[in-house]
């Protein structure tokens, strides 16, 4: 994956989407493996390494990420103004309808996309450390911001880095090592937990033990077992299961001698009760024996007012029915009289609705033809409209013609003049097509020339202009290298022939020496050379030097050889390099003519368009001007248009007499549609005139609510008067029967003394009810309470049921007392059974001592297994971090930049050994000594180490699915470097670009390092890019840099 464009809108920096646009692409829509960005400070560079960040990832670790999260959220809540939403990506000079958006686009088919949803009123765009919305985490492998050079390793924590690398990379393995290290964690602390429970259970289980507590127990039992309990008695075998099954069976029959003394006592205080209720019971009868006759005769009157208001309410319903059918005998007698007035009117308007049906018939049918006539004379109208309209046009066409052949005769002369010209720019497009044909041939030519000093040497340089001087320069040089090499293997062969004679002479001068040792003379035993003395012998032995100056020598030519090969092999360095800035002048001069060949070939041909649109313009005009005068000539015109014209003003006068002639029908069948209005309109007022009758409406009312036929009216009025008639006296009779009945049943109530107002003796009578049953209930009550604790029978008289309660009281006294006393034997024992504890907690200590033991074993097998699975997941962890960190690469990076002369070296080593793992990064000499390079080196060193490591870990970065992520992104990295670092580091990364066909694309405030990276990595050869921000978050390409 390289990223191809990047489009900013409304993010950080980059308010508009034109000022926005980073273009990484050549031609061919390829992209560039190299971008370099130039800004100063504050110019939005990191604002773009953002942008590409979130579009990819929707998350941003410079600004979201756990890092100075606290610093970052008290910062924001110190800016951030009240009821109004804060934009911290959102950049804040955008429009509001401008959507924050940013869109990365990849050799991938699917662009990165992410926008920024609307800000609520009191929110914030951005959320300090949420990373729950994060996706394409393998991205952050290849971005390199400015902070986390330094941050890396001068900032960052072991244990830190350690989490981060493993929250990435840890997978299972990882949470494989947490857990168990949790669980032995866990595990210990049970182990503490077991070891201070048993020092205290020993401790406990040295108390002695008083086996004389069962005594006093024993006695007690045996005494209430012979009164017919059943309680087993204590030993030395007792157990704390034993001690819970007695406890257990003293305590429920301690509970059911409760239960039974409480019920005992309850029902003798029932009894009591009962027996103080007598007295009211006995005046409950008495006073029903008294009250029940008065009761009988007010029940009696009760019913018969209710049956003389029953026949009081049938008289009143009679006498009122009977007004009704007075009411519909005389309206029947209205109806009568009325009939035969109502059926000449019906007869009426049964006649005036014929003829209005007929009239309205005959009106409709002329309304139809009026219509027809009207179409006609709008059709004749049109016609007659369309006949003078086109002798109109024949006349101006005649009037206009000599101006219309003019024109024709004036566009043709135009056309020619036209074809001409375009025919001269033709040949001019042909000409430039061929200069552009040959310009870019030998653009690709010269472009495609690797300039090195072995082409050179060759003279296959093509059309490239350089200095054939200088080629023969290179050729000698070359020579010269060639005989410098025989020169020195010469040297060198020599140099190996004396260092094996000056060894050869070295033993020989000590042959020497121990010879004088052993005999001294004055005379050389090799040469028999007299000297002065023997001292003067030895000092001239000692003195051979004649090997070591030779070998001296020797090494000073081979010294001068080297020297003078380097000078040969930099000059050769420097005539490539001649030419490879003449490779790239002549491309920018080739480029500046096929620039001005291009322009002038596009000029041309915009012309040449321009000059056949003019062209078929006019040819276009001579062909609407021949359709106005019909493509004849001046003559055959005037000839044609006489002769229609003849023809039309014929047809003319046809139409005008056609159209007097319906004018006037239209007029007549008018006039007898206004006439047959007037008539219908007589008809309609009578017939409503007739339909509002009282007489007409009262009689047709009845008719409609009887649904009786007309005709059947008079017959129906006889019929229905008969019937009333009956009705009428049957009333009659029954309202005189009803007031007879009434009579007699008032004068039996006043006999028997309940003639009164009714509402009150029903109230007398309820109340007399209610105090005989509430008298009833009471009696009723009391002996249903006693049933339920003695047998007694409702037919018994009191002092039956007084003698009964009495020997009940006295046989419940005599129970509670043997209950009481059984009952304080119980509690005794369980008193007793207190002093068991001692020895039942000694069994029980003891059975805990044992099941802690078998624990502490136990977990001690576990921590035995739990550390050795462990030990095996840090083995995986250690194996997984080398693996990871891709050391030699690391090490190759780092030797290549060089920051350091002694420690060259880089490891990363993981410490287990505490709480918290730590990912520790040292770095070695040659002897192997460590040290810590956030303690030894300086900014500079730190930021290349920082560097190296990222570089590495991004050269081999894959993304979800295993493919390779060809792209790197590096914010600013060359801060407090040298310029042999920076040198070294632009080498390095045109290597990485080349080598492993990764795209850089990298970012600086420095104006020099970035000319320098225009000449070390030039577009014209590499395809680079280069770009600026011009001002605050506007990009603009940079041209070309040309040696």
């Amino acid at each position: 994956m390289k990223i191809k464009k990047v489009e900013i809108e409304a993010f950080r920096a980059y308010k508009s989407k034109s000022d926005g646009t980073f273009d990484f692409t050549n031609e061919g829509d390829k992209p560039s493996n190299f971008v370099a960005i130039y800004a100063p400070n504050g110019f939005g560079k990191s604002s773009f390494y953002d942008a590409v960040e979130w579009a990819v990832t929707n998350y941003l670790e410079r600004l979201g990420g756990e890092y100075n999260k606290s610093n970052f959220e008290s910062a924001a809540k110190f800016t951030k103004d009240p009821n109004e939403g804060q934009k911290i990506l959102r950049n804040k000079y955008a429009d509001k309808q401008v959507i924050t958006k940013v869109a990365v686009s990849t050799t991938r088919p699917i662009p990165f996309e992410n926008e920024l949803p609307k800000l609520r009123a009191n929110g914030r765009d951005l959320s300090f450390g949420d990373k729950s919305q994060r996706r394409n985490e393998f991205f952050r492998r290849v971005v390199l911001s400015q902070d986390e050079i330094d941050r890396f390793l001068r900032e960052a924590k072991p244990h830190e880095r350690y989490a981060k690398f493993m929250a990435s990379f840890g997978g299972d393995t990882e949470i494989a090592r947490k857990e168990l290290s949790a669980l032995i964690s866990d595990n210990s602390a049970e182990l503490s937990i077991l070891n201070k429970q048993r020092e205290s259970l020993i401790e406990e289980l040295k108390q002695p033990i008083n086996f004389s507590v069962f005594d006093h127990f024993n006695s007690v039992a045996a005494e209430l077992n012979a009164a017919g309990e059943n309680i087993v008695l204590a030993d030395e075998r007792f157990s704390s299961q034993s001690e819970y099954q007695l406890n257990a069976s003293l305590v429920s029959r301690q509970h059911e001698l409760n239960t039974l003394l409480q019920a005992k006592t309850k029902t003798s205080e029932a009894l009591a009760e009962r027996l103080k209720k007598i007295p009211e019971i006995e005046l409950h009868i008495n006073y029903q024996v008294e009250q029940k006759p008065q009761l009988s005769r007010l029940l009696k009157g009760v019913t018969d007012a209710d049956k003389y208001q029953m026949l009081f309410n049938s008289y009143n319903k009679c006498v009122e029915d009977q007004k009704q059918a007075h009411v519909r005998l005389n309206r029947l007698i209205e109806i009568a009289e009325n009939t035969e007035t109502f059926l000449i009117t019906e007869s009426r308007l049964l006649e005036l609705s014929t003829i209005q049906k007929e009239l309205t018939e005959e009106r409709s049918n002329s309304t139809i033809n009026l219509a027809s006539l009207e179409q006609q004379l709008s059709e004749l109208n049109s016609e007659l409209k369309i006949a003078d309209d086109r002798a109109l046009l024949l006349r101006n066409s005649v009037d206009n013609a000599g101006a219309v052949y003019s024109s024709v005769s004036n566009h043709r002369v135009q056309i020619d003049i036209l074809r001409q010209q375009i025919t001269a720019k033709e040949i001019t497009i042909q000409v430039d097509k061929i200069q552009l044909d040959e310009l870019n041939r030998e653009l690709k030519e010269v472009s495609v020339l690797n300039i090195t000093s072995n082409l050179l040497l060759t003279g296959n340089v093509g059309v490239l202009l350089f200095d054939q001087d200088k080629i023969e320069q290179l050729r000698r040089c070359q020579s010269d290298l060639d005989l410098i090499e025989v020169h020195n293997q010469a040297l060198s062969a020599t140099q190996k022939a004396l260092t094996e004679q000056m060894e050869q002479h070295e033993q020989l001068i000590a042959i020497g020496l121990d010879y004088l040792a052993v005999q001294p003379s004055h005379i050389c035993p090799l040469c028999t050379t007299h000297h002065s003395s023997v001292e003067t012998l030895l000092d001239k032995v000692k003195s051979q030097n004649l090997m070591s100056e030779l070998s001296l020598e020797n090494s000073r030519k081979l010294s001068l050889s080297f020297m003078r090969q380097k000078e040969l092999r930099e000059a050769m360095q420097v005539i490539t390099q001649q030419a490879v800035e003449a490779q790239v002048q002549q491309l920018g001069i080739l480029h500046k003519k096929l620039t001005e060949v291009s322009e002038r070939h596009a000029q041309a041909v915009f012309e040449k368009s321009t000059l056949d649109a003019e062209c078929n313009t006019l040819e276009v005009g001579i062909t609407e001007l021949e359709k106005l005068v019909w493509g004849l000539s001046n003559d055959e015109l005037v000839y044609r248009v006489e002769a229609e014209l003849s023809q039309l003003a014929t047809k003319r006068l046809n139409l005008l007499e056609r159209q007097a002639e319906l004018s006037t029908q239209i007029q007549s069948v008018t006039t007898w549609i206004k006439s047959k209005d007037s008539e219908l309109y007589a008809l309609i007022f009578e017939s409503e005139r007739k339909s509002c009758e009282h007489v007409y409406i009262t009689v047709k009312t009845y008719l409609n609510e009887n649904a009786i036929a007309t005709f059947d009216l008079k017959k129906h009025c006889e019929v229905k008067k008969n019937e009333l008639d009956a009705e009428v006296l049957k009333y009659k009779d029954a309202c005189e029967s009803l007031a007879s009945q009434c009579n007699l049943l008032q004068q039996e109530m006043m006999a028997d003394g309940t003639w009164m107002d009714f509402t009150n003796l029903k109230l007398k009578k309820n109340d007399l009810e209610v105090s005989f049953i509430r008298s009833q209930t009471a009696v009723n009550a009391f002996y249903e309470s006693l049933s339920d604790i003695i047998i007694v029978q409702s037919e018994d008289n009191l002092e039956k049921v007084k003698g009964v309660i009495t020997g009940a009281i006295e046989d419940c006294r005599l129970r509670v007392q043997e209950l009481n006393k059984l009952l304080n034997s119980i509690k005794l024992l369980l008193e007793l059974m207190v002093s068991f504890k001692p020895y039942i907690k000694r069994i029980s200590l003891q059975e805990e001592f044992t099941n802690l033991e078998q624990q502490q074993e136990q977990r001690n097998r576990v921590d035995e297994a739990l550390k050795a699975e462990r030990d095996k997941i840090v083995d995986s962890l250690k194996m997984l971090i080398n693996n990871f960190f891709y050391e030699d690469l690391i090490n190759s990076i780092y030797r290549k930049i060089d920051p350091h002369p002694a420690f060259k070296k880089v490891e990363f080593r993981a410490d287990f050994d505490s709480d918290k793992p730590g990912l520790n990064i040292v770095v070695s000499d040659e002897g192997g000594r460590l040290i810590s390079p956030i303690l030894y080196f300086s900014a500079a060193q730190t930021n290349i180490l920082s560097l190296s490591v990222f570089l590495a870990s991004a050269l081999h970065a894959k993304d979800d699915e295993g493919n390779s992520i060809n792209v790197i992104l590096i914010d600013d990295p060359i801060q407090s470097m040298d310029s042999i670092n920076i040198l070294s580091t632009i080498d390095l990364l045109r290597s990485i670009c080349l080598q492993f066909d990764k795209q850089i694309i990298i970012s600086t405030h420095d104006e020099n390092f970035f000319k320098l990276l225009q000449r070390k990595i030039p577009t014209q050869i590499l395809g680079s890019k280069f770009l600026q921000l011009e001002k605050f978050g506007v990009v603009v390409p940079v041209e070309p840099f040309l040696n």
